[in-house]
Formats: structure tokens, C-alpha cells, sequence
């Protein structure tokens, strides 16, 4: 793999699933839905999107949100820090996390609940591959951004790193 480049076998920006950092919690499910469901794929065969990138007004990725993400703003402040075995007696306390969900969805944005990239999350589209699959792995990511200079151009997910690897696999096995 010392010969790839990220840029080899990134996805496109433009191919990945994305919202806009005021996008209401609504939009970010209905997006992330359609994203796990591989609603927007030509092509039934291409991995699914596990996330959603979120974008300032300026065209820049800050931050990624997946269904954990937006599962967890769901979640009343107070219940943040619960032990999960106090809930045993009382079960009926992780009900209010479901409750008045439109009001929930149509009020919070997805710049309300992102978390910052942090530097590590992003590669130079020109790294190799061996430093990509090391920094996913090293670090447990399931994606990168992949950068040309200072705009964003792609994104390598693990998948797309796995699927590369069992073709190589397959090819030198035949």
C-alpha cells in the first residue's frame, strides 16, 4: 500500500452526506437517515454513510454528527451522568428523552450539537495510505477528511479502506 495516496481511494466531498450548521435536529436525522438507508448511492453496491458532515456558511467541515450523536441530544441534560444501574428500579426515567421530540427536533441546530474535528481528523490528500489506515486504526476513527491545502476534498472512511484491502486480498489470492 507504500504507493497509494489518500486521494486514491477517498470519497469525493460532493458524494458524502452533508448539512449546513443551522440545519434543525429535524433535517439532520431525516439527512442521516437517508445517508444510513444509502438513499442518495447511484449505486446500491457503494458503502452507506455512517454520518453526516456538517458545514459552516463558509464551505469548511466542522464537525461530523452520526446517529449517536443526535440520539444524545435527544437526552435531557440531567440524565447526562446517570448510572445505568440506578435505572433498574426506575426504567421508566429514559421515557423523557423520547418525549416532545418534534419540539426537540425543530429547535436545536446542528451547531448546537457537534463536537469539534479535532487535528488528528485530518489528512493531506497526498499522505499515503499507510499513514491513513495507521491514524484510523492508532486512533479508532471511522473516517478522515481529506484535505488539499486548507479546503476539505474528500473524505477516506474505514469501510472504503476495508473494501480496498479485500479486493487486494482477492486478486492476489486468484
Amino acid at each position: 500500500m507504500s504507493n497509494l495516496k489518500v486521494k486514491d481511494i477517498m470519497l469525493p466531498l460532493e458524494k458524502y452526506t452533508s448539512v449546513s450548521e443551522e440545519a434543525t435536529l429535524e433535517e439532520v436525522f431525516l439527512a442521516l437517515e437517508g445517508a444510513l438507508k444509502g438513499r442518495e448511492k447511484a449505486d446500491p453496491e457503494e458503502a452507506r454513510d455512517f454520518a453526516v458532515l456538517v458545514f459552516d456558511k463558509d464551505g469548511r467541515v466542522v464537525g461530523r454528527l452520526a446517529a449517536w450523536d443526535v440520539l444524545l441530544a435527544l437526552k435531557p441534560q440531567s440524565m447526562k451522568r446517570v448510572d445505568p444501574l440506578a435505572m433498574v428500579e426506575r426504567y421508566d426515567a429514559w421515557a423523557g428523552p423520547l418525549a416532545h421530540l418534534a419540539s426537540k427536533a425543530q429547535n436545536l441546530r446542528a451547531k448546537d450539537i457537534i463536537r469539534a474535528l479535532n487535528i488528528g481528523e485530518y489528512i493531506g490528500e497526498d499522505a499515503s495510505l499507510d499513514e491513513a489506515v495507521s491514524r484510523l486504526l492508532d486512533n479508532r476513527f471511522l473516517s478522515l477528511i481529506v484535505m488539499r491545502g486548507r479546503d476539505p476534498v474528500g473524505i477516506l472512511r474505514i469501510v472504503d479502506v476495508f473494501q480496498f484491502v479485500c479486493d487486494k486480498l482477492r486478486s492476489e489470492l486468484e
